[in-house]
């Protein structure tokens, strides 16, 4: 599962979103230059430094990633025993924690891979699936990511890689939670697991 969100993070953090009215496929490509440039630039071994790349990688993955889309849909039928209050923290936390846990991983194990943007269909006026291919090791990977279009911009809401999809492998998992804590309970998991992660940068 692991290289699931490797490949994730190198495709959208290498993606900043586009203007109004591009095309979805558009949307992905516009913006590769600014994401390599910071991916491709010297490695930095001094944790101020790291953590200011780290800081504009998070800035452009939340530029292009639905956040609220994707938390909404991680949730899906528990998405209502949270009151609006918490689905608000939820979604900042979940964002955070995923900042927190990947862009780490990110910055390691990026190696110039390359993106081959391959179609796009319109599902309707604010869905698409935009197929790329992402080659890592030398191999071809094909990768589906699910867009929506809100308030005039395509962003990026799942990604499914050979069959796997971010959605439904951490909707799994809080489903499994949620069946044992409240949503606060889960919100304060998320939490712990954020100090957990800052306390060994």
């Amino acid at each position: 599962m692991r290289i699931l969100f490797i490949l994730c993070f190198v495709v959208l953090t290498v993606s900043p979103v586009s203007a109004y009215g591009d095309e979805p496929i558009e949307a992905l490509q516009k913006g590769v230059q600014e994401g390599l440039r910071i991916l491709q630039g010297p490695r930095v071994n001094d944790k101020a430094l790291k953590e200011a790349q780290r800081q504009k990688l998070r800035l452009i993955l939340e530029q292009l990633f639905d956040f609220h889309e994707f938390s909404r849909r991680v949730l899906a039928s528990n998405w209502k025993t949270f009151t609006p209050s918490q689905r608000e923290t939820f979604v900042r936390v979940f964002t955070e924690f995923l900042g927190k846990f990947y862009m780490g991983k990110l910055q390691e194990k990026y190696r110039d891979e390359k993106l081959i943007y391959v179609s796009q269909e319109i599902k309707s006026p604010r869905r698409a699936l935009v197929n790329i291919n992402v080659v890592w090791k030398g191999q071809k990977i094909p990768i589906d990511l699910l867009m929506i279009k809100r308030q005039g911009l395509w962003k990026v809401y799942d990604i499914q890689f050979l069959g796997i999809s971010a959605v439904r492998n951490y909707r799994a998992q809080f489903k499994s939670l949620l069946g044992k804590e409240t949503p606060a309970e889960v919100i304060e998991r998320m939490q712990e697991r954020i100090r957990q992660i800052e306390s060994k940068e």
